[in-house]
């Protein structure tokens, strides 16, 4: 994100700063509701490991990792806090119980971003591109819109890239839990891998012309936007 403003700092270094305020809040939120749904379906499943820390909560320390908000903030990618899970505490099946904490965080994402399109949808505040070229608020509406319309942006595209199906993303255990038992255990010696296919994928989408990943998330995001607010987010 600040790379992508570096001519703005100069032109209006004041709207620069409120569009890192509004970038920080945007993605502070975002990890924030990620993890602690995370947490809270864990201690629904009877895993009460992350809520003995303390991550069943909305407070944006126990959930925000510096050096990844600082790499979401610069490159619009990076991490939160990873959410402890046992499986072994599960009262029910484990891949099942898996799955259903992996999913919560893209859907509390997506719940989020929702509830935040509401105002806009109600004529409360203007929605504004989180990618036009941004100055200073102009009115209360305009800078609840500002806020509003960058908090749906990151939520959107959080819960949307951890659908990816690949680990340590919430995507890998949400398919594995879908997936027929064979296929299944099939499907999760992939793990062994780690974050290396995701890594490859990241890079490649740098190093080609077109992002792989962007082929596909740009147009859902903009589909999901659209349903949310009436308005593409790109």
């Amino acid at each position: 994100m600040l790379l992508n403003y570096l001519a703005l700092l100069r032109q209006d270094p004041l709207a620069w700063l409120w569009l890192m305020f509004m970038g920080v809040s945007g993605v502070v939120l975002a990890i924030t509701v990620h993890e602690a749904a995370h947490a809270w379906a864990a201690s629904r499943l009877g895993d009460r490991t992350a809520r003995d820390l303390g991550r069943v909560s909305l407070d944006p320390r126990r959930h925000v990792e510096p050096l990844g908000l600082l790499l979401f903030v610069i490159a619009s990618f990076g991490w939160g806090r990873p959410t402890p899970v046992d499986p072994a505490q599960f009262s029910g099946d484990r891949r099942a119980g898996m799955g259903l904490v992996s999913a919560a965080g893209p859907a509390s994402n997506l719940i989020t971003a929702a509830l935040l399109a509401l105002p806009i949808r109600a004529g409360l505040a203007e929605w504004g591109s989180p990618f036009r070229v941004v100055g200073l608020p102009q009115s209360p509406s305009e800078l609840a819109g500002d806020f509003l319309s960058y908090a749906i942006l990151f939520n959107v595209i959080l819960a949307l890239f951890n659908l990816i199906p690949l680990a340590p993303l919430d995507g890998f255990k949400a398919a594995a839990a879908l997936l027929p038992k064979r296929l299944a255990n099939e499907f999760e010696k992939l793990e062994r891998f780690g974050p290396f296919p995701l890594l490859f994928l990241l890079i490649i989408s740098i190093v080609l012309p077109f992002s792989i990943i962007g082929v596909w998330l740009v147009p859902l995001s903009n589909a999901v936007s659209r349903a949310l607010v009436g308005h593409p987010l790109y």
